[in-house]
């Protein structure tokens, strides 16, 4: 990889702190007025809140490491990535756990993918600097664990916005009376 500039670091931070400030602002408006209309609340509702746990953290890593690569001293930069690491596995875990009830009440697809694509992408984005720098991973290689983050938070962005839609349609059936045709 070529070098990193500090540009480019604070590019990716500015860039993940706007649409993290959108996500929270969608799931604002969601848990406002979407869990009303929504069938097996007590399912969706914590599966809402794990997945919105993950990316919060997803965007942390390229908010926070980036800032720690370009302000303070490599190692420092390490140990934030090592505790975003296990803070995302744990998320993950909990996101996937909860996933199974609400995927086979909605039949999302993009749902079901999303967990499986998105489980490889943190175990991906947290054992890659690792090995590419071992115990002490560089600037260059703790970017790939920033971009990876990125990518796997606006991807999970994106399949939650598509299953705001199937609990949408859910909903819509379940008032036609129709649950069993979902």
């Amino acid at each position: 990889m070529q070098p990193v500039s500090d540009t480019f670091l604070l590019t990716m931070a500015e860039v993940s702190a706007a649409l993290i400030g959108l996500f929270i602002v969608g799931m604002f408006f969601f848990v406002e007025t979407g869990f009303r209309r929504t069938p097996n609340a007590a399912l969706v509702q914590p599966y809402f809140r794990s997945s919105t746990r993950i990316v919060l953290v997803l965007y942390a890593i390229p908010i926070g490491v980036s800032v720690t690569l370009v302000a303070l001293d490599l190692p420092w930069s390490r140990v934030l990535f090592a505790v975003l690491s296990v803070l995302l596995v744990a998320a993950n875990v909990d996101t996937a756990r909860r996933s199974r009830g609400v995927v086979h009440l909605t039949r999302s697809t993009a749902l079901a993918v999303n967990e499986v694509v998105g489980t490889v992408a943190v175990a991906a984005l947290v054992v890659v600097p690792w090995a590419l720098g071992g115990l002490h991973p560089s600037r260059e290689d703790l970017t790939w664990g920033i971009l990876l983050a990125f990518l796997s938070g606006f991807l999970s962005v994106c399949v939650t916005v598509l299953f705001a839609f199937d609990l949408a349609r859910v909903a819509a059936a379940g008032r036609r009376g129709e649950d069993d045709d979902v």
